[in-house]
């Protein structure tokens, strides 16, 4: 027997309004609201649906490079299932690619001899959830500003003092001229223990270069980075 075509989400959104209307389906609220949580339901299911497709094809790479483990082992070991179900609630919340990016490698980074504590893991995966992009931008190029800029192809300029926030208006545009928005992620990322910069003390040349994170921001960045593809750290 062939299946039914499938419904488009406009006419799941006309059909549950006037059942709504008509009393058809047990929910309350006028046949408006019923159109809303329909449609609002009906995204949220697709997103997930794309999350954990995501997520499941990105395990079976990491099998197929050798991780040795199953699904069913995967399955049955708590700590990889509290990383899932973490994940899963904060990629929820997000549309944005880079951050689904995080989520995902974080699950892909959870087992293993090289995995963070469960706790630190926990407090990586909010710590996605919390931050926008432009902290994770700004936490991999304090990470490694030369490779940042190596990876970029961007001209290098020799200093003989300055402020780091000097490179960081010269590396990423959107910093550009927005001290006060800058100033606040890094505060962010000083405030979770991630960096120790102080973007704008002046320093030698070589100081403006070195990098800024913490021990933890460099964990932080490693459970972030996807293990299938080798580079210094996550690249939003």
């Amino acid at each position: 027997m062939e299946k039914p075509p499938q419904k488009t989400t406009a006419r799941e959104v006309v059909e549950a309004t006037v059942e709504g209307a008509a009393g058809m389906i047990p929910v309350v609220g006028s046949p408006l609201a019923v159109a809303f949580a329909v449609a609002m339901g009906w995204t949220h299911n697709k997103r997930m649906t794309q999350w954990l497709e995501d997520l499941a094809e990105a395990v079976t790479e990491l099998q197929e490079q050798g991780s040795g483990l199953t699904f069913d082992q995967l399955a049955d070991d708590p700590i990889f299932t509290d990383a899932v179900i973490n994940a899963t609630r904060a990629a929820q919340a997000t549309h944005q690619q880079e951050k689904l990016d995080a989520l995902r490698n974080g699950v892909l980074n959870s087992l293993g001899p090289g995995a963070p504590p469960v706790d630190e893991q926990s407090r990586f995966f909010r710590l996605v959830d919390e931050f926008g992009v432009a902290h994770l931008t700004m936490l991999t190029f304090l990470h490694d500003p030369r490779g940042w800029f190596d990876d970029r192809k961007l001209q290098q300029e020799t200093y003989m003092m300055g402020g780091r926030s000097h490179l960081l208006e010269n590396a990423i545009p959107e910093f550009r001229d927005n001290r006060s928005w800058y100033d606040l992620l890094a505060h962010d990322l000083e405030s979770a223990a991630l960096t120790q910069s102080n973007l704008h003390v002046t320093m030698s040349g070589s100081g403006m270069w070195a990098p800024s994170t913490t021990p933890l921001g460099d964990r932080f960045l490693a459970f972030i980075t996807d293990p299938r593809q080798p580079s210094r750290a996550a690249t939003p």
